[in-house]
């Protein structure tokens, strides 16, 4: 009897740190999909910018062209 009070006692703590772990990991998960949430509107927001400034730099060289033919 005692053999199976151990034995169940035993479980009850092995099944403790499971549940500890899994909520650990859930948080983890958690909290990586919202790094990942943030880096994805992060790159949108730079691939936005890199483009007003690739527009901004053609314009600015398109002035420059027709600078040099008054010129």
């Amino acid at each position: 009897m005692s053999n199976i009070k151990e034995q169940i006692s035993n479980i009850k703590v092995l099944v403790q740190d499971m549940k500890e772990t899994l909520d650990k990991v859930r948080e983890e998960n958690n909290l990586l999909r919202e790094q990942q949430s943030n880096l994805v509107s992060e790159k949108a927001n730079l691939i936005k910018k890199n483009e007003y400034a690739k527009e901004q730099i053609e314009a600015i060289i398109e002035r420059l062209r027709n600078l040099e033919e008054y010129e």
